[in-house]
């Protein structure tokens, strides 16, 4: 005799429960998929997930940045740094002595950086160093630069292109983005001034004997250091402690 109540026999499920977890596992999955879509304001192409973004923000995010300038002005040590960011060269040298120098002596107010671009080919004008001369006018071409350096082999398997390079634009927050496509469109332009600006950054390195490795000259009330063949961090902080 029934008394209203239905038996559940061991080893059953209820009917109901596979969907209820079907259910949440799509939310989740779908969750991660939203979260995974913040990384851009808008993505250029098939590429859309930054990498490092969030890292960007935490070493650059408070340092004063005027064009290519990346510190205080009245910082007694001054750095130029001849990089490629779209070489692997210059990768793992980059993120071993910028974020810590930034994190220590340019905050600080000991250390101001200055962005050179320097071409591994013999084409001063790489399609990767408007991207950061279209960031370096709005004070944000480190945070493109580093992104550039990060993302490199997500530009070897997804084409470096402007799409790819208007995505590492748009993972900057507070960067107009519709400004940097208008300032990257003109730029590339074979007579602009930033075409002239390239040449100019690699007449420099020329001038200085910078050859195809990470350089850095280092200068200060004690003199000048030309740091060649991708310096490490070690020999950066003594140049730096020999021309306060």
């Amino acid at each position: 005799m029934s008394d209203g109540t239905h038996e559940v026999r061991p080893g059953t499920k209820r009917p109901g429960r596979i969907w209820i977890v079907l259910a949440l596992t799509l939310a989740v999955v779908g969750l991660m998929v939203g979260l995974t879509g913040l990384s851009t304001q808008e993505p250029g192409g098939d590429f859309e997930n930054v990498i490092g973004a969030g890292d960007s923000q935490r070493i650059f995010g408070g340092v004063r940045q005027l064009e290519d300038r990346l510190g205080s002005e009245d910082a007694p040590v001054e750095i130029q740094y001849f990089v490629d960011v779209q070489s692997s060269t210059y990768k793992d040298q980059f993120l071993e002595t910028i974020p810590p120098t930034v994190n220590t002596d340019v905050r600080s107010g000991v250390v101001q950086f200055l962005l050179r671009n320097r071409s591994l080919t013999q084409n001063a004008t790489e399609l990767s160093f408007y991207g950061v001369e279209a960031a370096v006018k709005q004070g944000y071409g480190w945070q493109f630069a580093y992104l550039m350096v990060r993302n490199q082999e997500e530009a070897r398997k997804h084409r470096l292109n402007e799409d790819f390079l208007e995505t590492l634009a748009g993972a900057i927050p507070h960067l107009d983005l519709p400004q940097w496509k208008e300032d990257f469109d003109e730029g590339v332009k074979p007579d602009s001034d930033m075409t002239a600006d390239l040449q100019a950054q690699d007449e420099l390195a020329i001038n200085a004997k910078i050859r195809d490795e990470p350089a850095f000259i280092v200068a200060g009330p004690n003199g000048t250091r030309i740091l060649q063949d991708a310096p490490g961090l070690d020999r950066l902080q003594l140049a730096i402690d020999e021309v306060r």
